[in-house]
């Protein structure tokens, strides 16, 4: 790993046998080969391309342009791990690159989980009692004698089974400010600040300690992101989840030089911007846009829209995800 002002550019994906069963992991936007194992490949190749942009990795740039060439590149990998591992099992995979365009790989295994995980079909809290909708409302005839009530010892199939739910996470609001800067929007090996606010204030979960979280601020009081996740709160009706901006097609590192030039979302956040200017409608909290985030914006689950630490309530639902653990329900603790 890079050290001193060196760093690497990374991101960390789900390598999964049971995605090669799913619909969804097959569009063409999500991967470059069809079924695939890796979850969101194509995300994460572009959240890659991002970074290596601004931070003027051009050989990455180069390198990230064949998008099958890094899925086939991948998938040799992985049989090569299987084949010293003996096992095919689901594995966290994390993608190095250095400046040179050098691809390091890491492997390590991780629970299996079902595709209803990866893939919800909702942000819907779990467990949450359903309310019957009229369309389903039965009662049968008097003419019929009752003969379709159900007796005690009867019952009917489900049309579809319920998937299980996710598991319960632990999320605490963090007890400092983290300021924002290219290193919180594009993923890096640089990653001390979310360490320190792990250190700060990770909450507790004896139940099932790997599940816990911080959610992060910025310095004007807006949640950005947690340390290991994108976020999603309910408010106004609707799920939503802090903005990042302007895509970065439309910065590069060269407009950080120029003080007439608007750098969209690598501008620092400011009190009060919202719905006050076109330009300041492009900034964004200043965390970063996470694979799994991306998806779900695009499937209509959520909305983006700051949320200031002000309105955080202990006790209130929060969704979480991240390209590898899919998606996941916790609530806010102390």
């Amino acid at each position: 790993m890079a050290s001193g002002n060196e760093f690497q550019l990374f991101t960390s994906l789900r390598y999964d046998p049971l995605l090669l069963e799913s619909e969804e992991n097959s569009r063409s936007d999500l991967n470059f080969v069809t079924p695939s194992p890796f979850y969101m490949l194509a995300y994460h190749r572009d959240r890659m391309v991002e970074a290596a942009q601004h931070f003027e990795f051009f050989e990455v740039e180069k390198r990230l342009r064949d998008g099958k060439a890094l899925h086939d590149k991948l998938s040799r990998d992985v049989r090569t791990h299987i084949e010293k591992s003996g096992k095919d099992e689901v594995l966290k995979l994390r993608l190095l690159f250095d400046k040179a365009a050098n691809l390091t790989v890491e492997f390590s295994a991780i629970p299996a989980v079902p595709l209803s995980t990866l893939y919800p079909p909702s942000l819907d809290p779990p467990n949450q009692a359903l309310k019957q909708h009229p369309a389903n409302t039965f009662k049968p005839s008097p003419l019929t004698g009752g003969a379709l009530t159900l007796g005690p010892t009867d019952s009917l199939s489900a049309a579809t089974s319920t998937p299980p739910p996710p598991p319960e996470w632990a999320i605490a609001l963090d007890k400092a400010p983290t300021p924002s800067s290219p290193f919180t929007l594009l993923k890096t090996t640089k990653r001390d600040m979310y360490d320190q606010s792990r250190e700060r204030a990770l909450p507790a979960n004896p139940a099932d300690p790997a599940h816990r979280e911080v959610m992060l601020y910025n310095e004007v009081n807006e949640l950005t992101e947690g340390s290991l996740t994108s976020l999603y709160l309910f408010r106004g009706g609707r799920w939503v989840t802090p903005p990042v901006g302007v895509p970065s097609g439309d910065f590069t590192s060269k407009t950080l030089k120029d003080d007439n030039a608007d750098e969209g979302e690598l501008r620092k956040p400011f009190a009060g911007r919202w719905g006050h200017s076109t330009r300041s409608a492009k900034v964004g909290a200043g965390g970063q846009r996470g694979t799994s985030r991306r998806w779900a914006l695009g499937s209509g689950y959520c909305m983006e829209e700051p949320v200031s630490i002000e309105t955080v309530r202990v006790g209130e639902g929060v969704w979480v995800s991240n390209g590898v653990r899919g998606f996941g329900f916790g609530s806010v603790v102390e």
